[in-house]
């Protein structure tokens, strides 16, 4: 039987969005307004992952829904502003990332709303309704010349796959709510009067994959109902980018092999972990994602000597270190020194026994392999 891979959290498979704030002038009346604007990143071309072995294959979804319900700014200091939030219902709160016409609606809600002055320095997002988040999607990928097609479980005898293009609907993965906190790079002050317009870049590319062996219990995925292993497919949430200015970001890609004992023999063929360092149009890194890696070859977590990682989840501590290394962690998990060149390492991970994580950190081997799709 497979073993259980991690569950999906809100590291997304070659996916992000990206917020951009930005201060544009002074209000006549003295208060301070926040603007959302929402924009497709769909360069560059490194961030269309496609995974064309014949197994597993990943594919920007057609639909793709999120409930944001909250959206507030933070700083050290307790302070907190928050200016969206949306409990209503699905129909108000659901934002599909794929649909302009959806986005130009959430657009609209948050024109100019009013905050308070002050300094701040984090960004909250939640998508977590009730503390019962979910995620719709809707796709299709082809693997060995036969498209598979995402379908409704109630209207195709309990699947969600099929070969009927006629079935394609929405898949409602339901227990997997984001709530995260963005570290801003710069401060952000806003005094009074001050118009302050925050942009979201998103980008779909490989958020979902289809499987045609998927354990039933793995987060994030949907499998045939009382399967307990099968087709399916699987999604992710998108990683969150914070960034102070205007700017289009570029992408550098990693995959990564891991190993409980030694690096020096493993392959690109045993990665199961990518890595994106986002970069400034001059190069510049701020943000990192991990994302956990599935390609026919991706040895099954807890199996053998490569079969873990433990650690591509989302990422909550970044920085540049003094040697142009970085630090890319998921709380206490992820690299303290990682090249940005094809290179070997160490890694924490949490540690795994009879195929499930312990809930305790482990020193992995680890070795990085520079990537371009």
């Amino acid at each position: 039987m497979m073993a259980r891979r991690p569950v999906l959290s809100t590291a997304a498979l070659a996916t992000f969005l990206f917020f951009s704030l930005v201060q544009c002038g002074k209000k006549d009346d003295g208060s301070s307004t926040i603007t959302l604007k929402v924009q497709k990143a769909d360069s560059p071309a490194a961030l269309n992952l496609e995974m064309t072995a014949a197994g597993n294959k990943s594919f920007a979804p057609d639909v793709f829904k999120l409930w944001i319900n909250t959206i507030v700014l933070q700083n050290d200091e307790g302070g907190s502003n928050q200016f969206f939030t949306c409990d209503s219902s699905a129909a108000d709160c659901e934002v599909d990332f794929a649909s302009s016409e959806s986005v130009a609606a959430f657009e609209a809600k948050l024109n100019a709303i009013e905050i308070t002055a002050g300094n701040y320095n984090k960004v909250w997002i939640s998508c977590n309704p009730n503390s019962a988040g979910y995620v719709k999607y809707k796709g299709h990928a082809t693997v060995n010349g036969t498209t598979q097609y995402t379908a409704n479980p109630d209207s195709n005898s309990g699947s969600p796959v099929t070969t009927d293009s006629a079935k394609n609907g929405e898949i409602t993965v339901p227990n997997v709510g984001c709530g995260l906190t963005m570290h801003l790079p710069q401060s952000l002050t806003v005094a009074d009067g001050d118009a302050v317009v925050m942009t979201m870049f998103s980008n779909l590319h490989g958020i979902a994959y289809y499987g045609p062996n998927i354990p039933g219990d793995m987060g994030g995925c949907k499998t045939s109902s009382g399967a307990s292993t099968g087709p399916g497919f699987c999604v992710g949430y998108p990683s969150v980018f914070p960034y102070f200015g205007e700017t289009t970001p570029t992408v550098e890609m990693y995959k990564i092999a891991n190993s409980k004992t030694d690096a020096s023999t493993l392959t690109e063929g045993q990665a199961n972990v990518l890595l994106k360092v986002i970069k400034t149009p001059d190069g510049k890194p701020f943000w990192a994602s991990m994302a956990n890696f599935y390609i026919e070859t991706t040895p099954d977590y807890g199996q053998g000597d490569d079969g873990v990682s433990g650690y591509a989840n989302s990422v909550s501590n970044f920085a540049v270190n003094a040697d142009e290394s970085l630090t890319i962690k998921s709380m206490d998990y992820g690299f303290s020194s990682f090249q940005r060149t094809s290179h070997s390492g160490d890694v924490v991970g949490e540690g795994i026994s009879g195929g499930a994580g312990t809930g305790s950190g482990v020193t992995y081997k680890y070795k990085a392999f520079t990537y371009t799709p």
